[in-house]
């Protein structure tokens, strides 16, 4: 018996010290300068460099703001582009304003919308103090949506401080003298997303950037029109482990040992961004958050 009792000892102990290791790598931030190579990106687009905001998951009480705003501020950026899951809940929603709300907008910020953004106020993690989110962990396993709402509030609320919401539509834009077609599609995770009516016209001049919650969102005949995509939602699998990859995705379209980063996606180039939040449980292992700073360049075609 008293064996027993050190070895299940010893498997608690390890597991609350793992548990403590993915709780603090849940407050680590990452910031990936990328560079995406494009054949005959327009020449007026060469060295354009893209603020890529997915899945900050605010929690109402704000703990992760100070960190995102810090984490941003020291970043070198042309233009704020975002692909939701901005709070856990409409709790957090005054938390997703003064975010945006105290970005340098450069050259604008526009955003599409994730799933989170209809979900009602839900029992969640407070992320100041492991000990307390360690024992709310069967509280987090048993939480439920209290039903899902309509983000129109948070779209006033987003536009009001000079963000730009995309639900299924596109709009134009002129930077460096070239034409952009900004494209963005509601959540496909919530069967939402409608990229035959967000896309222009085939024949339509411009370059096409998506902006898509999950990346399943490019699982669509007409994908192949986008020139490039950004998606998150995976979080990178946000537990990742070694061999395995990520064994939770919430995506058909990325792999296990590819869950995140740059892909190719329907043959469309395509940033998945870790996202800088959690959902669930406040926990991140081989997948930390990232913010992401995309720098386009123009690549010869052969």
């Amino acid at each position: 018996m008293p064996k027993l009792f050190w070895f299940l000892f010893a498997i608690a102990a390890a597991g609350s010290g793992l548990a403590g290791y993915a709780w603090a790598n849940s407050k680590r931030v990452i910031t990936s300068d990328v560079t995406i190579a494009i054949p005959d990106l327009p020449p007026g687009l060469d060295g354009l460099r893209i603020l890529h905001v997915a899945d900050t998951h605010f929690p109402a009480n704000g703990e992760s703001l100070e960190r995102f705003l810090a984490t941003a501020k020291g970043l070198d950026y042309d233009l704020v582009l975002a692909t939701g899951d901005y709070a856990e809940s409409a709790d957090g929603w005054p938390v997703v304003v003064e975010a945006f709300r105290r970005l340098d907008p450069g050259l604008g910020i526009f955003a599409s919308l994730g799933g989170h953004e209809r979900y009602a106020g839900t029992p969640s993690w407070r992320g100041d103090n492991v000990v307390r989110d360690l024992l709310n962990v069967g509280q987090l396993l048993r939480r439920r949506r209290r039903g899902l709402i309509s983000p129109s509030p948070l779209i006033a609320a987003l536009e009001a401080v000079g963000v730009t919401v995309l639900e299924n539509d596109n709009l134009s834009l002129e930077i460096g003298g070239e034409l952009v077609r900004l494209v963005g599609i509601d959540d496909a995770w919530m069967g939402l997303a409608r990229l035959d009516q967000a896309l222009p016209p085939a024949e339509a001049a411009g370059f096409r950037l998506l902006l898509s919650h999950t990346p399943d969102g490019l699982l669509h005949e007409r994908a192949g029109e986008v020139d490039l995509a950004l998606c998150g939602h995976t979080h990178g699998g946000q537990i990742r482990f070694p061999l395995v990859g990520a064994p939770v995705r919430h995506a058909r379209s990325v792999e296990r040992h590819a869950a995140a980063g740059l892909l190719r996606i329907s043959g469309v180039p395509t940033y998945v961004s870790r996202g800088f939040g959690t959902t669930m449980l406040p926990f991140r292992l081989g997948a930390l958050p990232e913010l992401s700073v995309l720098e386009l360049r123009r690549e010869q075609s052969a």
